[in-house]
């Protein structure tokens, strides 16, 4: 049996608006954003926020796409998955940050680094995943607003393959 996981509380329905309010505010001066909030009287609940810079009908240079699922607990909503993702759309480069199930273990966080032309809403889950750190929407859109900033791509060899092989 896993142990629980630290530092991950279950938000109220109080605070889960409250969470939209703060993100969208602070999402909103990176460009045209889009914001949803789905499934709040069920008991599956997505918050997505899609982001085009530098926006105001000037040309495309990064798109970030931020979407958090919920499952409705005992006490609250509790974070099931997220998934992270920028796009350098000039130089054709993504870098995801992802929670979720991988195989028989539970909400591993990974990244994804590799070429892409474009970010779907529902993104494909490809077969090469990264080690990383699990992340707030803020900690990943701070990296990725760097990248974008220092006009820098996002540098997929810094990056170690999540499953270590070991020799026997």
């Amino acid at each position: 049996m896993m142990a629980a996981r630290v530092g991950v509380v279950a938000l109220t329905d109080g605070q889960v608006h409250q969470r939209i309010d703060r993100l969208t505010a602070y999402l909103d001066a990176w460009g045209d954003l889009i914001v949803a909030d789905s499934g709040r009287r069920t008991q599956r609940r997505l918050l997505g926020f899609r982001i085009e810079a530098p926006g105001a009908a000037l040309p495309v240079e990064v798109r970030v796409m931020y979407r958090e699922y919920y499952r409705r607990g005992r006490d609250g909503w509790d974070i099931a998955k997220y998934y992270y993702e920028y796009l350098d759309v000039t130089r054709g480069k993504r870098l995801g940050y992802h929670l979720h199930d991988i195989g028989s273990r539970s909400l591993v966080p990974h990244a994804h680094c590799q070429e892409a032309v474009d970010l779907e809403w529902e993104t494909a889950e490809g077969p090469h995943h990264l080690r990383a750190l699990e992340l707030d929407l803020r900690e990943a859109h701070e990296e990725f607003m760097k990248l974008w900033a220092g006009d820098r791509s996002p540098d997929c060899e810094s990056f170690r393959p999540l499953d270590v092989p070991r020799e026997r």
